[in-house]
């Protein structure tokens, strides 16, 4: 992938800006990013209870990740572009020192994967589907036996 300017996203493919995106929004939490990549219809179709499923739900779930696993790194293991399509398989790794949906922390190391589908519109996020290792996170925080 060439080097990102920062200050023009826009002339980056789908899987460009996918990773872009994985990079400074979710892993480093630069949630001021998300207007701009994101379409103001977006829509999230696999959302949890209690998430929203517009442009905003993606900053309170990123903004929750910061807040409860502490040194969040996440690896891209493979970033799959089609048409408007971009899937990607990612690896979350992290120590669960804050509150997740409720569960105290653990303090315990976590690594779970995550692949997402995401449709982009000129450039944005239109609308995204997930699948995410969540009974591995359950264990890892302590949730599950």
């Amino acid at each position: 992938m060439r080097l990102v300017d920062q200050q023009d996203p826009g002339r980056l493919s789908d899987s460009e800006l996918m990773r872009y995106f994985v990079g400074q929004v979710q892993q480093m939490g630069r949630l001021e990013l998300i207007d701009r990549l994101v379409h103001p219809a977006f829509r999230n179709h696999t959302v949890e209870p209690g998430q929203q499923a517009d442009r905003a739900g993606i900053g309170e779930t990123v903004a929750a990740m910061h807040q409860a696993f502490s040194d969040l790194r996440i690896e891209i293991l493979h970033c799959v572009g089609d048409g408007d399509l971009v899937a990607t398989h990612k690896m979350f790794r992290g120590r669960h020192t804050g509150t997740w949906f409720g569960l105290p922390p653990s303090g315990n190391p976590i690594e779970f994967r995550v692949m997402d589908l995401v449709r982009f519109r000129d450039g944005q996020w239109i609308e995204h589907w997930a699948v995410a290792d969540g009974v591995t996170l359950l264990r890892q925080t302590g949730a599950l036996g």
